[in-house]
């Protein structure tokens, strides 16, 4: 992979972070709330919102649930 591709992977994952972090704000969740109900770490709530994790699809399903919006919703940014 080169500099720029992994460049521009980071920048995807920030922006899933903020946006999962705005989503769950709105929702007036905490990190361990979120981690709580949709069954996952707290720590992978935490790295996801700082853009350092790559989540699977099933992550992903698990907190659109949880925050109550469709999975789509967490990738408009």
């Amino acid at each position: 992979m080169t500099v720029n591709a992994k460049r521009r992977n980071v920048k995807k994952l920030i922006a899933f972070g903020t946006n999962l972090q705005r989503i769950r704000l709105e929702k007036g969740l905490s990190q361990e709330d979120l981690a709580h109900l949709a069954n996952v770490a707290y720590t992978t709530i935490n790295r996801l919102e700082n853009g350092r994790l790559n989540t699977g699809v099933s992550t992903i399903f698990d907190l659109a649930r949880a925050l109550k919006v469709s999975p789509k919703e967490l990738f408009e940014f």
